[in-house]
């Protein structure tokens, strides 16, 4: 097979890219894990951000500009918040007139907007409490509209690459079981983030595990601010699910379990997250109190999350408060880019979560996801168009590389592994070492773990009764190098930054008013 343009990836920021190029006439497939909506973009219910000014509070561009550089503490690349910041409108405005995503509107049309983290105006344009399911659900279907070729549970293995050129992608077709190689003038990696790899701890879907940001770290990429991985305040307490900046937005309240409230709702992420930390370390529980909030707001803004906290904890929402505690959500870093997402690897493209052109910084404000998705995603299927031009023909397929796939496979189905027991070790190791307070000490310790890990994985378990599929396995490998890369960029940051607080280097260190890199 081989294409214009290799999308892997069907989230927000994969979906925009691959519509940008059809739209501009390029011959473009889409390649994804699982299926169209197994992915973060799809559990991102709170909204997405554009300064719209629609409730007429003063927002404005050079206001979100602001905000989002003040989040990104110091480290965020101001030409990529510009530009995000200045397209977020327009592609916003795009995915409600032209593609019909079910936006909440106010009474004259306008989309309606509610207040996130980080900021004081109403900037978060939602569909009730399920936004990601509203956009994504609506892109699923012009991908459709558009015969775009989507290629479900294939699994990237390895960028392949000629002379500094990529020249396509390997794929272990689950079906089959077999390596499938598809070739392409342009690929644009938005393959997501990895905070799915603190299993136990996450509001991932189990899917994001990094694969795409490993993948270019083995083709020698580098990884950009690693460490920064930001914790959502407001996960249901024994679950994984994520209860939005929304009902915060709406008006509940922060209490620990003496009824006192101890922090500013909307502050930024990793303030709020600390604060709650602090409050478990006193022996304190944490609850998040919506019973103040009109029962007639809860059922109109707010339904989906009454109907799954009711469904998972048998808690009336509007009469009780909601146990909670904070879980692994998003990830600022990943593979190094230019501000168009462009990599070192010419035709090579990382969006999304998997990228890093520096829009986020050390911590990425509330609502910035899906539209920072959008934007970019949009952007790389342009550059990807123009690039894919001037190419005209793909570099060949080195032999040897297609074989190293094919043997890694062919070991992997004759080795019995536990994979279950290592993700969740490496979930544990994660939260607990490389989490929302770390040190030193406990960072080299991690490494150790996962580098003993990393052996386990070459070890043929014979007792083990039932094998793991080999997408799991891949998966640990995948996973294990990313959380040695990881721990290995919090412990070159000798300061405490946004998403990243270590106790030995408690203060923010002008020194390290800069981004870590990290290779494999």
């Amino acid at each position: 097979m081989s294409y214009d343009i290799l999308v892997v990836g069907s989230g927000i920021a994969g979906m925009m890219a691959a519509i940008e190029a059809k739209e501009l006439g390029s011959n473009v497939a889409i390649v994804m894990k699982k299926s169209p909506l197994a992915n973060n973009s799809f559990m991102a219910k709170g909204g997405i951000n554009a300064a719209l000014n629609n409730m007429g509070d003063g927002d404005s561009i050079e206001q979100h500009i602001q905000d989002t550089l003040k989040g990104g503490m110091g480290i965020a690349e101001e030409e990529a918040v510009r530009i995000f910041c200045e397209h977020a409108p327009q592609v916003v405005r795009e995915l409600h007139r032209k593609y019909k995503v079910p936006f909440t509107t106010l009474p004259d049309g306008r989309l309606a907007q509610r207040p996130f983290g980080g900021t004081k105006f109403k900037r978060t344009c939602y569909s009730a409490d399920a936004t990601g399911p509203a956009i994504m659900k609506t892109l699923n279907k012009v991908i459709q509209e558009l015969n775009i070729p989507t290629i479900k549970n294939h699994f990237a293995l390895n960028l392949l690459v000629n002379n500094g050129v990529i020249a396509g992608v390997s794929f272990l077709d689950e079906e089959t079981n077999e390596v499938k190689v598809i070739k392409a003038k342009a690929v644009i990696m938005a393959t997501g983030g990895y905070a799915g790899l603190y299993r136990g701890y996450t509001t991932n879907v189990t899917d994001a595990t990094g694969d795409g940001i490993a993948m270019g770290l083995r083709a020698g990429l580098e990884g950009m601010d690693l460490e920064f991985i930001q914790f959502h305040p407001t996960g249901l307490a024994g679950t994984n699910y994520l209860i939005s900046e929304a009902a915060r937005a709406e008006g509940g309240r922060l209490i620990n379990s003496d009824g006192n409230e101890f922090v500013d709702e909307l502050n930024t992420r990793d303030f709020v997250t600390r604060a709650i930390v602090k409050q478990l370390q006193k022996g304190k529980q944490v609850y998040l109190d919506l019973t103040d909030i009109p029962e007639e707001v809860i059922n109109t803004k707010l339904i989906h999350l009454k109907k799954r906290v009711k469904s998972l904890k048998k808690i009336d929402i509007t009469k009780e408060p909601i146990p909670i505690n904070p879980l692994a959500h998003y990830t600022m870093g990943g593979i190094k880019t230019d501000t168009y997402a462009f990599t070192d690897i010419e035709g090579l493209f990382y969006v999304g979560e998997a990228g890093n052109n520096g829009v986020n910084g050390a911590n990425r404000l509330g609502g910035n996801s899906l539209s920072e998705g959008a934007v970019f995603g949009k952007i790389a299927g342009y550059e990807a168009v123009k690039y894919s031009h001037r190419v005209k023909n793909i570099p060949e397929i080195k032999n040897e590389d297609i074989q190293k796939d094919i043997e890694l496979i062919e070991k992997l189905k004759n080795t019995k592994i536990d994979t279950k027991k290592i993700k969740h070790t490496l979930g544990d190791i994660l939260y607990r070492k490389v989490g929302i307070i770390r040190n030193g000490y406990t960072l080299k310790k991690a490494i150790g773990i996962f580098e003993d890990l990393k052996k386990e994985m070459q070890t043929n378990n014979n007792e083990i009764e039932n094998d793991s599929s080999i997408k799991e396995k891949l998966e640990c490998i995948n996973g294990i190098d990313l959380a040695i890369a990881t721990a290995k960029s919090a412990l070159q940051r000798e300061e405490s930054r946004g998403a990243h607080f270590r106790l030995d280097f408690p203060e923010t260190d002008f020194a390290f008013q800069k981004h870590t890199f990290v290779k494999i």
